[in-house]
């Protein structure tokens, strides 16, 4: 009977150890990789400098979940051909691809040039894939990305990703928000606008300043499903050229969750988070 309790306590204990080693939040791995790419043997004639620094989710409770989270960042980092490759190989594949687009594209230009010319054809492609809010429900992801082919100016490009951890898939603005939210989270986007602006001047900001002073294009302001979630708020983010002149740089909008608390729906996957914040607050 003893020797049968003994049996019983350590199959007890080698479960419990089992289900705790589970990973219950998605953990990721970096891969960073820098290289100089020359555009021919002449190395005066330009180059194409690519700079990669991402983290690939490698680990989660759920497999199935794991690889659906890992199959929409890796698309959208390197593109679906990357998908079905190894962790390991992504980052030189995609270096590799890249040199080579790079050389198909530019060295025909390169050989209609008269030999004297002193044109130079460099190029940047940078990318930066980074975890964000990594907890039981949600799992969130942001891509940098900055390319330069020549011209006056590159454009760089943030844009995020927010998993939700039963089912792998992306969670959506419909998920989050009661029906008809359009139009009164644009006006809270633009409000927040201002109310950053003048947190960000301090005693120089205008007092009354409004959407008008700027030079942001107020009627594009709405919506654009590219957002973060923290333990905190929801941020927007708004690309160059998507709602002000290049000039301006990208725009991020933090609305805090009892600002948006009105147009949630109930029992969303958020709702946890603005429950906490709610509780914080008193």
């Amino acid at each position: 009977m003893k020797k049968q309790t003994i049996l019983l306590s350590l199959s007890i204990l080698a479960s419990s150890m089992f289900f705790s080693c589970k990973q219950n939040t998605v953990k990721t791995e970096e891969k960073d990789y820098t290289r100089k790419c020359f555009l021919t043997s002449d190395t005066t004639k330009g180059a194409l400098n690519v700079d990669i620094h991402v983290e690939i989710p490698v680990a989660f409770a759920d497999k199935k979940v794991l690889d659906s989270i890992r199959a929409t960042i890796i698309s959208n980092l390197f593109g679906d051909d990357f998908i079905a490759h190894p962790n390991d190989s992504l980052v030189l594949l995609f270096t590799n691809s890249l040199q080579a687009d790079y050389r198909d594209n530019n060295a025909p230009l390169v050989n209609s040039l008269d030999s004297a010319s002193k044109y130079s054809f460099n190029n940047e492609h940078t990318v930066e894939g980074f975890s964000l809010l990594s907890d039981k429900k949600i799992y969130s992801y942001g891509i940098d990305r900055y390319v330069f082919m020549g011209g006056a100016h590159g454009l760089s490009n943030r844009n995020y990703f927010n998993f939700d951890l039963k089912t792998g898939k992306l969670i959506t603005e419909k998920e989050l928000y009661v029906a008809n939210y359009q139009t009164a989270l644009s006006e809270l986007i633009k409000t927040r606008i201002i109310e950053e602006s003048k947190e960000a001047k301090g005693k120089d900001a205008d007092p009354i300043m409004n959407m008008e002073d700027t030079d942001f294009w107020t009627e594009a302001i709405k919506p654009n499903g590219n957002f973060y979630i923290t333990d905190e708020s929801i941020n927007y983010v708004f690309n160059p050229y998507e709602i002000a002149p290049y000039y301006m740089g990208q725009t991020e909008v933090t609305i805090p969750f009892g600002r948006i608390r009105n147009i949630l729906k109930p029992n969303s996957i958020v709702q946890y988070l603005a429950d906490k914040q709610l509780n914080s607050n008193k």
